[in-house]
């Protein structure tokens, strides 16, 4: 009988052991981890089916202004004499018979790149000059006269 009670009083206590620590962990608070935002740069590369944005260029994000919707981002280099600025956004479609236009300015002054055009699932915007922009900073990307998306080098 002796070594059936050892048995006994053993299980008894494994179970009052497993209890407690079951008791323990269920009290514990639940720690779950946020998901990650994915950047602008990473949003907009899956818009355009995986876009490499090369690393020897300058990047502007470009995020949505007065309480319009889309992200998008430039980049800018200059080399060998040649400037060139591409826009990349992701943006609703604009109304029938207008369309989303880029704009670069230094301080006050703004120049017109052209009209962003439909391009593998977003809006794209490539502008080359042979004159060096690198001093105007904020990129605008507007539609119907108002500001849609901003951003600096």
């Amino acid at each position: 009988m002796k070594t059936r009670d050892a048995i006994i009083g053993f299980i008894v206590l494994v179970v009052l052991i497993s209890a407690a620590v079951l008791i323990k962990n269920a009290r514990k608070p639940k720690v779950t981890l946020p998901l990650a935002t994915p950047t602008i740069e990473q949003r907009v590369s899956q818009k355009f089916g995986g876009l490499i944005i090369p690393s020897d260029v300058d990047k502007a994000d470009l995020n949505a202004v007065s309480g319009s919707t889309g992200v998008g981002v430039a980049t800018r280099k200059y080399a060998n004499g040649k400037f060139e600025l591409t826009v990349f956004a992701d943006l609703p479609e604009p109304k029938a018979g207008t369309g989303y236009q880029a704009y670069l300015y230094k301080d006050s002054s703004p120049i017109l790149l052209g009209t962003l055009r439909i391009a593998k699932g977003g809006y794209m915007l490539d502008f080359t000059s042979s004159k060096d922009y690198s001093d105007y900073k904020k990129v605008v990307v507007k539609l119907s006269g108002a500001s849609i998306l901003e951003g600096s080098f």
